[in-house]
């Protein structure tokens, strides 16, 4: 990656003016905040800046935030500090609450004509990939991350996404970097870094682009997601009920099972409801779907509920039910 290909990229890929580049003063973040600040340094329609999500966690955390403001002081971009309490709960993952805190933190931070930039990388998305695997994750999941996402209004990138640690690496010595360690980022109690240094130095011995085609096959996986995704939008429309926001019954069980489930998906996916685990989809096919007539089933899924009410499948919060 060059500041000229990373120009090219984020121009591709959104229509902001306004970067903001999440720098945590690690390597992989320096890189990305170099190649941006190269990149558009001397274009005055651009502006560019890094947020630095200060989490308290390590006795490190003050370290780590000056050494960002000098890094910034030096290449002459502006730095906001955003302060979060990511202190885990008792049973609580301390990787999964930083991570929920920090994203948040930046959505409330960003302007919605302000795009975010991160600084994951080949490797990141392989780790990512196989977690969601280990997870029983389905084709979106096993995606991956994508190059571009949305948080709230604003546009999130991820334009490194497809380039190698090692050339990140050759990249910061090249240009005579210097960026902090995380001590947190070695210890192999968290998934990640269990991942990170037992699993895949292991696969690599044997398989050397085992990260590649990790990568790969998670890209093939974005892609037939999609396509059910467009499929199931196309039958959502064929299988209305009578009812505003509601499916026919009878229309539904026309379809095959796989693409029923779909349909199940999109429709509350549609709607704003967090989506149900397999196993949901699999008692709305078999205990209201197929219920007998006369019958009004009802299944609870997190904070709402589904109903069938003659041929029409219905749902709404639990509350609104009455």
């Amino acid at each position: 990656m060059t500041p000229e290909l990373l120009a090219k990229n984020l121009q591709t890929l959104t229509q902001s003016k306004r970067f903001w580049v999440g720098y945590s003063g690690g390597l992989d973040s320096h890189v990305l905040l170099d190649l941006t600040v190269q990149a558009f340094s001397h274009d005055p329609d651009y502006e560019v800046g890094a947020v630095h999500v200060h989490h308290g966690l390590s006795v490190n955390a003050d370290h780590w935030m000056q050494h960002c403001e000098k890094v910034c002081s030096d290449l002459q971009v502006p730095l906001t500090v955003l302060w979060v309490d990511a202190t885990p709960l008792e049973g609580e993952s301390p990787e999964e609450v930083a991570r929920i805190v920090r994203y948040k933190a930046w959505e409330d931070f960003l302007q919605s004509h302000e795009c975010l930039l991160l600084a994951h990388h080949e490797e990141d998305q392989a780790e990512t990939i196989l977690l969601r695997l280990f997870r029983g994750a389905g084709p979106l999941g096993l995606g991956g991350m994508t190059q571009k996402s949305k948080l709230g209004e604003s546009d999130l990138l991820r334009p490194l996404l497809f380039s190698s640690k090692e050339k990140i690496y050759e990249y910061a010595k090249a240009q005579q970097l210097q960026w902090i360690e995380d001590e947190s980022n070695l210890d192999t109690r968290f998934d990640r870094n269990f991942l990170r240094h037992e699993i895949f130095p292991q696969l690599s011995t044997r398989w050397p682009r085992v990260v590649r085609s990790v990568s790969r096959a998670g890209a093939l996986c974005f892609e037939t997601a999609t396509a059910v995704q467009i499929l199931a939008a196309q039958d959502l429309q064929e299988v209305k009920g009578h009812q505003e926001y509601t499916l026919s019954v009878r229309e539904l069980l026309k379809l095959d099972p796989v693409r029923r489930r779909g349909v199940l998906r999109c429709w509350l996916q549609e709607l704003g409801f967090l989506l149900p685990s397999r196993d949901h989809i699999e008692r709305i096919d078999r205990e209201i779907l197929q219920a007998q007539s006369g019958a009004k089933p009802k299944l609870k899924i997190n904070d709402y509920e589904i109903r069938r009410l003659k041929d029409d499948l219905c749902v709404k919060k639990c509350e609104e039910w009455v």
